[in-house]
């Protein structure tokens, strides 16, 4: 029978249970690590203990350093691996559990000398790298040296006697492989972008030398700037006749010939600007070939 008691014991225990996995949840489900006996072990590992010519390798040397015994920024390596090279440049990782450090130093290898190719085809070569070398100072002094062990590396050929059978020596193998970079691409051709900017070149050229020919006949090389009696004028002939920005502009002109001092043609701008019918076309013109007249004798020098 399920009674009261017991719906309270369950519940307890699920309550237990849910804190556990949530402790083990929160603190990354951190497990202990036990302690070397000795302040540095290391190890030595290869990425495969066989491989064909030229296949890329990678050798990694693991270290566990107890942290109260050996400071882990004082240990050191030191490797060889001929026949093989290193590609690009080591790596070392660093990882803190408890009182234990792991460094890990990797890196690449590869082999394209004949070193490691077999005498006969189908054969293999046999590669034992020297021993690494791990150095660290203790705590306590003095400086010790670890060696690790490198397991064997067996090295198999790409090509079999039956590959070569019936091959012609004149002809490049099938299975030649090549140093040769890649071709070199572009986002924009270069024939096209140096026409560009010839093209450029010559339009700021013939830019240069217009301007130069300008101001050797007229002595001037600044462009005209229109007066605010230019600017309304230019309103009048291009607004529209029959709305309002055309009374708008007319009302413009009248001030600024004001301004000027011609009153009489202001006060046929501002007659046409708010007479009856709208203003057209046909009205305002002879307006402003008389304002223009009155310019252009300003300009040159006469007063109107």
């Amino acid at each position: 029978m399920v009674t009261r008691r017991r719906i309270w014991i369950a519940a307890g225990v699920a309550a237990a249970v849910l804190a556990f996995v949530l402790v083990l949840a929160l603190t990354g489900g951190t497990r202990s690590v036990e302690v070397p006996r000795q302040a540095v072990t290391g190890e030595t590992h290869l990425s495969r203990s066989g491989t064909l010519f030229a296949d890329p390798l990678r050798a990694s040397v693991e270290v566990l350093v107890d942290r109260n015994r050996v400071d882990p920024n004082r240990i050191g390596f030191t490797t060889r691996f001929e026949p093989y090279v290193r590609v690009g440049d080591a790596h070392v990782t660093r990882r803190d559990t408890g009182p234990v450090t792991q460094l890990v130093y990797s890196t690449e290898l590869i082999c394209l000398t004949n070193t490691c190719l077999a005498k006969r085809s189908g054969e293999s070569v046999r590669v034992q790298f020297p021993s690494a070398e791990i150095f660290y100072t203790p705590k306590s002094g003095g400086r010790r040296t670890l060696h690790a062990t490198w397991p064997a590396l067996t090295i198999g050929g790409r090509t079999s006697e039956v590959d070569l059978a019936g091959a012609d020596p004149f002809l490049q193998p099938s299975w030649r492989a090549t140093t040769d970079p890649v071709a070199v691409t572009y986002g924009t051709s270069p024939r096209l972008l140096r026409a560009l900017l010839f093209t450029g070149a010559g339009l700021l050229f013939a830019i240069g030398l217009f301007a130069l020919l300008r101001f050797a006949q007229t002595g001037r090389l600044r462009f005209r700037v229109l007066s605010p009696l230019e600017r309304a004028v230019v309103l009048v002939e291009r607004a529209p006749g029959d709305a309002p920005d055309k009374r708008k502009a007319l009302e413009l002109l009248s001030r600024e010939l004001a301004q000027s001092g011609e009153p009489e043609l202001a006060l046929v701008a501002r007659e046409l600007a708010w007479g009856q019918p709208a203003p057209l076309p046909t009205a305002t013109q002879p307006l402003t070939l008389d304002v223009r007249r009155v310019i252009e004798q300003r300009s040159n020098g006469h007063v109107a």
